[in-house]
């Protein structure tokens, strides 16, 4: 089985380094980026580990691979379309690594992940914070059925590559995780300490509780957030090392492009009408559409 990862960020490299533990006589692991290196280095509970899985120029890599994880930022997956095509046959299944919704349709063959894989990708280093697991749809799968069970049967494969018949549910779920958290470490440029202070909480609760309500109300998929929900997230981001960011924090921080088109503006385009009153949601959007035509 040849097995593709675009993407040699915190998620790419981390599904890189336990796929890499897979019988090699049976998995081929190529992973690529914009640019070849020899290895990379992951911080994990303060200790630094290189590992030599060599990062390929997507742009020199040839195929076919059977799956391929895209586990880029989702403003790249416009630049890949042209390049898919000469990595994949009429079987390969592309699996979605990706934060948010919106974007299922960019490969016919395309197939979305819940992902939990939290870490941060430094100038020469990686460093992972929590989580190492992706759920897919329950479904029946050529390849990727093939890979779960390698991983299932492999130990020193620390990583869950799960399928759900819940999968719709838990990735409006995931989806309002990101709002959350992504929204206010992004506009404050700061992490997960914010949490210490008593407005910030009251402040991503109404957030949440707003974003909840558009998807009770307008999503076509039947999924129904219990109430609750507001507190289950609080309660995991209060569980987060305060040292530690999110994707859209850090993008912030290096000035980068965000993925906010596929997260907080994938909820506020739910919206069909103005009968739900969302004044924390909107003002989020604004200011991230006001970053992004920096």
């Amino acid at each position: 089985m040849k097995i593709g990862i675009i993407g040699a960020g915190a998620v790419g490299s981390i599904i890189a380094r336990e796929f890499s533990r897979l019988p090699e006589n049976t998995v081929q692991l190529t992973l690529m980026a914009r640019s070849t290196r020899d290895g990379f280095t992951i911080l994990e509970q303060g200790v630094k580990t290189h590992h030599e899985i060599k990062v390929h120029d997507v742009n020199t890599v040839t195929g076919p691979f059977d799956i391929i994880f895209i586990a880029t930022k989702t403003p790249a997956l416009s630049v890949l379309q042209g390049k898919i095509r000469d990595l994949t046959h009429a079987d390969t299944e592309i699996i979605y690594a990706l934060n948010g919704m919106g974007y299922d349709d960019v490969f016919n063959s395309g197939i979305p992940g819940v992902v939990y894989i939290s870490g941060q990708q430094n100038d020469d280093y990686i460093e992972h914070f929590v989580n190492q697991k992706i759920i897919l749809p329950e479904q029946k799968y050529k390849y990727t059925d093939e890979l779960i069970a390698l991983i299932d049967n492999n130990p020193s494969v620390n990583f869950e590559l799960l399928k759900s018949s819940n999968f719709n549910k838990m990735r409006y779920e995931k989806l309002l995780i990101n709002v959350g958290i992504n929204s206010v470490t992004a506009l404050s440029k700061n992490t997960s300490k914010i949490f210490e202070d008593e407005r910030m909480v009251k402040l991503t609760r109404q957030l949440l509780d707003e974003s909840i309500e558009v998807v009770n109300q307008y999503n076509t998929d039947g999924i129904v957030i219990e109430h609750g929900f507001t507190d289950y997230a609080m309660d995991m981001y209060f569980s987060y090392p305060r040292s530690m960011g999110t994707s859209m924090y850090y993008d912030v921080m290096a000035n980068r492009a965000t993925e906010f088109k596929y997260i907080q503006q994938f909820i506020f385009d739910m919206k069909q009408d103005h009968s739900i009153k969302t004044p924390v949601l909107d003002t989020v959007v604004t200011l991230l559409q006001a970053y992004e035509k920096k």
